[in-house]
């Protein structure tokens, strides 16, 4: 590997550098890592060149400082080469570029890099240098042993994909996302790459009728711009599915919800042609829209990493798909970021500096600077955020509400017990991401909430017909829930909670359906209590002396006290009182339900 002279400037393994700077550094950095090598048995200094060729070829980064850092920042962790021998042959920005990635290698001392990071915030410089650093290190990791995998996924998905979204780099997040996807959950990740790939609106026929279609609209109406297929990463996909499951808006195991698993990038001239645009693809679609999936981020409502689009959603056959209408601009920042930013040399780049923030283990996390416990809280987990009452910054108790010191140690204190969403009034204290998150908590508690409720009203409607839980009847529930329009019990339970469904409407469903004690035949123990050996074969054993069968079992157990539900068929009605009267004697048992 040896750069040579080509007509308009220097190549390097096939990559054009257009300064005779950058073979400087290329020297310095292939001497300095002479004879050290990787796990994969490859030179080392390989991988410094592969950082170069992403921030050059791949990321489009001609900045002979970015490209020169991208080659040395290595060199003083891992040789005897010195910041300041750096600084003296390079200039100031790349010995900060280096600097910087130095200071947040793995391993370096947290009290030590606390210190130094304390007087300063995170250069976005830096952090894009870091990002290639990373990405390429999980395009090799294959070389590595499966437990260094999934530390370095683990570290990956906790930390750098969420530095890439801050800086808006969506094309450098989906990809070390689905790697780390990859790595840590190797089936889960097949089976959602084979069900995503082999969805009809990834066929290129859907795809083909869809953009031209698009594409005729732009046409006819004068506009100049084009259309662009995107496709989103396989955990991204994951992750929305998972969520929309856990608030009731889709199946678990489908995709068919999912409106952006391809988006159609609709790219014109101004803003006002984005407006314009969205008229007229109303008015063409009107039928197909779905107007709860419309988002406006721009200008002021722009998200906080400076995405901007009008994200509206057609409703297809095959499902759903989002159509973003943006300009060449908004979309060239929307894939890149603040590389787009270093690329065309914007003064904006000083907008997304970031603050560092360690976990009380040492772990990194990278925030906005007007960040506060609350979004620590959602950074480090959904659940923290919805149980936090108070923060420890440094060792001093501080409300959540406190905007993050650069370089602190923080620390979540949560409520014992468990809560669904957060404290009252928190949504004023945090960035707009962290307020949708907890509009989505708040959401979902009140829709616990509805369950429950509707679960108390429901079992006084199947008390009568010998059960407390539809679920117990396994697959004879199923045409009741389709007639509802349910997809799972809890929906049912949901929309009688909250009216939607009228008991006596249930009742007759129940009737038509012959679900009534006559019909089934079934009986219904539920027991409550501490937890004590040998409960469930004592109770079976007593069931079982009646000549009767037990078709389920229900257990559940929590902080030492179960909930045992038994699901019995054939008990008479004396049996019935006699088991009552025998169970309820029992001093293991704190509640006793026979129905």
């Amino acid at each position: 590997m040896y750069p040579k002279k080509v007509e308009g400037g220097i190549s390097i393994e096939g990559i054009l550098f257009e300064s005779d700077n950058v073979r400087k550094a290329y020297d310095l950095a292939s001497k300095s890592h002479e004879g050290q090598v990787r796990k994969s048995g490859e030179p080392y200094f390989n991988h410094c060149v592969e950082v170069a060729k992403i921030i050059r070829n791949e990321w489009g980064i001609t900045n002979d400082e970015y490209l020169n850092a991208g080659l040395l920042h290595d060199s003083v962790e891992d040789t005897s080469v010195t910041i300041e021998y750096i600084r003296g042959e390079f200039g100031n920005e790349v010995a900060d570029l280096v600097e910087g990635v130095t200071k947040l290698t793995e391993g370096s001392d947290k009290d030590t890099l606390a210190k130094v990071l304390s007087k300063t915030y995170l250069n976005p410089g830096v952090a894009v240098i870091k990002l290639a650093d990373r990405l390429h290190n999980m395009r090799t990791l294959g070389s590595m042993s499966r437990e260094k995998q999934i530390a370095k996924s683990s570290e990956t998905v906790e930390v750098y994909t969420k530095l890439a979204e801050s800086l808006g780099i969506w094309q450098v997040k989906i990809e070390l996302e689905d790697l780390c996807f990859k790595y840590l959950e190797p089936e889960n990740y097949e089976e959602t790459k084979h069900q995503v790939d082999g969805d009809k609106r990834n066929e290129h026929l859907f795809i083909n009728y869809v953009k031209s279609g698009l594409e005729q609209m732009l046409s006819e109406n004068g506009f100049e711009g084009k259309i662009e297929p995107r496709k989103n990463g396989y955990r991204a996909i994951k992750r929305k599915q998972r969520k929309m499951a856990m608030l009731g808006k889709c199946n678990p195991d489908s995709y068919l919800e999912i409106n952006d698993l391809i988006s159609l990038r609709v790219k014109v001239k101004t803003i006002d042609d984005c407006y314009h645009f969205l008229r007229i693809l109303h008015e063409n679609f009107g039928d197909k829209v779905d107007f709860d999936r419309y988002d406006e981020f721009i200008g002021a409502n722009r998200r906080i990493n400076g995405y901007e689009a009008i994200q509206t959603t057609l409703s297809f056959l095959h499902g759903p798909v989002e159509v973003a209408i943006v300009t060449e601009e908004m979309e060239d920042f929307n894939k890149w970021g603040v590389v787009n930013l270093i690329k065309i040399g914007s003064p904006d780049l000083k907008d997304y500096v970031l603050k560092m923030v360690f976990t009380p283990s040492g772990n990194l996390r990278f925030m906005s600077r007007g960040a506060t416990g609350v979004d620590f809280a959602a950074l480090v987990n959904p659940r923290i955020l919805a149980e936090a009452e108070y923060i420890m910054v440094d060792g001093k108790k501080c409300p959540v509400s406190t905007v993050l010191p650069n370089a602190s140690t923080v620390e979540v204190v949560v409520l014992e017990g468990t809560r669904r969403a957060p404290l009252p009034g928190l949504e004023e204290y945090c960035m707009p991401q962290t307020r949708k998150l907890i509009q989505e908590q708040r959401m979902q508690e009140k829709r616990d909430g509805l369950i429950q409720s509707g679960k108390k009203m429901m079992e006084v409607i199947l008390t009568p017909r010998g059960l407390l839980d539809l679920s117990d009847l396994g697959e004879i529930i199923k045409p009741i829930l389709f007639n509802f329009g349910c997809q799972g019990v809890d929906d049912l339970h949901f929309m009688i909670g909250n009216g939607s469904i009228r008991a006596v409407e249930l009742e007759k469903e129940l009737d038509r359906s012959r679900i009534t004690k006559n019909d089934l035949g079934l009986t219904t123990i539920k027991l409550t209590g501490k937890d004590h050996p040998g409960i469930l074969i004592d109770v079976a054993k007593m069931v079982s002396r009646t000549g009767s069968n037990i078709t389920h079992i229900e257990e559940k157990n929590q902080n030492d006290t179960f909930i045992l539900r038994i699901i019995i068929k054939g008990l008479r009605t004396d049996q019935e009182k006699m088991l009552r009267k025998k169970l309820g004697k029992d001093i293991r048992f704190d509640e006793t339900v026979v129905v």
